[in-house]
């Protein structure tokens, strides 16, 4: 009989023990899941305002990236034109002379230092 009221005793500790870890461990869940919603909230606010503030900022960038494309396009015409004119005019002589002469100041140049060489080494 003396076993049987160990038995119980034992048994009665331990489910006041289990109930109370049981009840430690749903308190400490709890704490988890508050700590957790709070965490996703303010995750959630950032989020807002850092859409709030790049809105914007993107639409300041798209429209001057737009002015820039304009301002590249505008360029690209004008130099296109610039290109037509010479090619009309007598000026495209010209940059044909230019590439003449930078041709011929090569070769003096080259012609020149070829001489020296050869008066170096006698």
């Amino acid at each position: 009989m003396e076993s049987a009221v160990q038995l119980n005793n034992s048994l009665t500790f331990l489910a006041y023990t289990t109930g109370a870890i049981v009840l430690i461990a749903g308190l400490m869940l709890t704490k988890v899941l508050f700590d957790f919603s709070r965490l996703t909230k303010n995750i959630d606010e950032t989020v807002v305002m850092a859409k709030a503030e790049l809105e914007p900022t993107l639409k300041n960038i798209n429209k001057s990236v737009e002015i820039v494309s304009g301002i590249v396009i505008k360029t690209d015409e004008n130099i296109k034109k610039v290109k037509s004119f010479i090619s009309k005019t007598p000026l495209k002589l010209l940059g044909g002379l230019s590439k003449l002469t930078a041709k011929a100041s090569r070769g003096f140049w080259s012609g020149l230092g070829t001489a020296l060489k050869m008066f170096s080494k006698k």
